[in-house]
């Protein structure tokens, strides 16, 4: 079997392996998300908040179906309420298997939350269901190391995902647990005459929160 047919394989299994240690780190911290103990803060979340995320990805393109790993460095920020929130991200990906130069892009993402208003019940669920957002991003692309020099790409999205408190979520300052699924349009292509690159990703990570708005 060749090197290409065994890196789809290794990316599901290094993503089987991280979202396995991300759940057992989750899991266990997720208790009293209620009301902040004496001493632990004046800033109770309230849906307004602001956070930097590190996320790692599993990619697969639409014209090859092969699968590649990529990271997600990001700033976000949330509006007054729960509503929505905007994320900046900075993303390195490969292209995949036939050609693997490093692809650099500038995410801006607008994150709608349709179920906001279960944020007003207390309790990890509300706190899961409110974080439930649909995500419309769009952002420039470098792709570089390729046989006929760097190349440049637009390219938009669609996704959806969702947040969970890790660390009392309370307490006016936290560990967080993000994921998002995102699919991937854009301009950007592998080589002369090739398909364009869209592709669909999984990110996973953790963020560290702050309640509270920075305006």
């Amino acid at each position: 079997m060749n090197s290409g047919s065994r890196q789809p394989s290794a990316a599901r299994q290094a993503l089987a392996a991280y979202f396995f240690a991300l759940v057992l780190l989750a899991g266990a911290p997720l208790a009293a998300q209620g009301e902040p103990l004496p001493g632990e803060g004046d800033r109770p979340f309230n849906g307004s908040f602001s956070e930097w995320s590190l996320r790692g990805s599993v990619n697969t393109t639409t014209s090859s179906f092969s699968s590649s790993l990529g990271g997600e460095l990001a700033f976000r920020t949330s509006f007054p309420l729960y509503l929505g929130d905007t994320r900046l991200a900075y993303r390195l990906s490969p292209l995949g298997d036939s050609e693997p130069g490093p692809v650099h892009a500038l995410h801006l993402a607008l994150n709608l939350h349709p179920l906001y208003l279960t944020l007003l019940s207390e309790g990890l669920l509300s706190y899961f269901l409110a974080s439930l957002h649909l995500e419309l991003g769009f952002g420039p692309q470098l792709a570089v190391g390729l046989n006929d020099g760097a190349s440049f790409g637009l390219a938009g999205s669609l996704g959806a995902g969702f947040d969970l408190p890790i660390t009392r979520a309370n307490r006016g300052q936290g560990l967080w647990f993000t994921g998002t699924y995102r699919r991937t349009w854009t301009t950007l292509r592998s080589g002369p005459d090739q398909p364009r690159v869209h592709e669909h990703a999984v990110l996973l990570g953790l963020a560290w929160r702050t309640n509270g708005v920075i305006f």
